[in-house]
């Protein structure tokens, strides 16, 4: 096996190409300089960073954050068990969020727990998507609250200015007319004339829902109306944007507690409805 391959092979998400992730082996480097901010956990090891004549050290499953065009070396303190994590963000994406100077940390070893996890949890939607509907928003929107998360501690997060309710309105009724599709926040962006991270607090902050959840929300409301006109359920998860008919029956389960064939024989009369149709 190559040293590469070792590593990790970079992943690049196709809607969020902002973004690069490697899941693989630690490796001992030195004189490194990149563009994007890179955060890396290593775990089975601790890991050592050597920058501007400082060595800082990180306990296995700590976040490390290594700033653009800032030098530095590292190194595992045992190459045979360690593995790291690195999701490398561009600054057109950081940008999004707060200014440069918000991700600098004197000391890169980030000791927080929560924040570890969060790291985990956006990396492997990035890294292994499950591709459900709203993907692309559920990611990309993931990547921007944690850098936000990041960079409040050191500098503080973007604020947010009042919008009042014509943005709100204007990504439902175009999250409502792409039903069926993949929806990006660079999309939203446009639509909305707000940054991407602007318009994420804008529309959690009007309908108590982020992006991908409010899409979400809209198919399963589009979905309800059609099993009430009769539409066959393979057709509707077709026109609402689900895989089939098994992930809209295992979602619309999730969200109201009754299969879509339950609930559109209710309608019908063939089965009592004894259940609040909510």
């Amino acid at each position: 096996m190559s040293g590469a391959d070792q590593a990790g092979v970079p992943r690049v998400s196709v809607d969020v190409p902002d973004v690069v992730v490697v899941d693989g082996r630690a490796q001992s480097y030195s004189g490194n300089v990149h563009e994007e901010l890179k955060l890396v956990l290593v775990t089975g090891s601790g890991f050592t960073v050597r920058r501007r004549g400082t060595t800082f050290r990180a306990a296995p499953g700590q976040l490390v954050v290594l700033h653009p065009d800032d030098a530095h070396s590292g190194a595992p303190d045992d190459p045979g068990s360690a593995r790291w994590l690195i999701m490398c963000v561009s600054p057109s994406l950081i940008a999004e969020v707060a200014a440069p100077e918000a991700v600098r940390y004197g000391d890169p070893v980030i000791r927080d727990g929560g924040l570890a996890d969060r790291f985990r949890s956006v990396h492997g939607a990035l890294h292994q998507p499950s591709e459900p509907p709203g993907s692309a928003l559920r990611r990309e929107t993931g990547v921007l609250e944690f850098i936000s998360v990041l960079a409040r501690p050191s500098y503080g997060a973007e604020g947010g200015r009042d919008t009042g309710r014509r943005v709100p309105e204007v990504v439902r009724e175009y999250l409502r007319a792409n039903l069926a599709r993949n929806v990006t926040l660079d999309e939203l962006s446009v639509v909305s004339d707000l940054s991407k991270y602007r318009l994420a607090r804008a529309c959690t902050a009007w309908f108590g829902l982020p992006p991908h959840k409010l899409h979400l929300r809209l198919r399963l409301d589009r979905a309800r109306e059609l099993l009430r006109r009769g539409t066959g359920i393979a057709e509707v998860a077709y026109e609402t944007g689900f895989h089939d008919q098994s992930h809209l029956t295992r979602v619309f389960a999730g969200a109201y507690g009754v299969t879509p064939a339950r609930y559109q024989s209710t309608y019908r009369g063939t089965e009592w409805a004894g259940w609040a149709v909510r």
